[in-house]
């Protein structure tokens, strides 16, 4: 039997190795290690944040209509939200401030909703529209961030 690849495990894998990153950083937050921390950090913001890129500039397109737009517009807002938490994030860690940990929490909650819903929903109506269309994957995986990109509603 062949293991066929769809968008939906693509980007839920992704979800899940961001997520892992970023317990990984509230580890070595609660102990203090603050440079091991940033690394993490820095590894796991460089990650969530192509993750929106592809899905703004490569995934969302291909979605239209009213019910889709809706959801689109708040996942989009909500990747403005992430962004910046993630930003917020490094800043902390560079100043050793003890709110580092609120914040990772915060994030780390707001993720939990946000990618719930695009993996319970976006995810597959994605795979369903794109079936006629293997070579997303491929653009996805070798897609990278262009230095100074920001989310569309930013």
């Amino acid at each position: 039997m062949q293991n066929v690849e769809t968008i939906s495990l693509f980007m839920t894998r992704d979800h899940v190795s961001g997520d892992n990153e970023l317990e990984e950083t509230l580890k070595e937050v609660k102990r203090r290690d603050w440079e091991k921390a940033w690394d993490k950090a820095k590894i796991a913001s460089a990650r969530i944040k192509t993750h929106i890129f592809l899905e703004e500039e490569i995934l969302f397109p291909h979605l239209k209509g009213p019910d889709l737009d809706n959801w689109i517009s708040e996942l989009m807002m909500q990747h403005v939200a992430i962004w910046n938490l993630l930003d917020t994030i490094l800043r902390l860690l560079e100043e050793r401030d003890n709110e580092t940990e609120v914040k990772l929490i915060l994030l780390m909650q707001l993720l939990k909703a946000h990618n719930s819903i695009e993996e319970h929903s976006i995810y597959r109506e994605l795979d369903k529209e794109l079936v006629w269309n293997p070579n997303i994957l491929f653009e996805l995986r070798d897609s990278v961030l262009p230095a100074g990109w920001k989310p569309k509603y930013m």
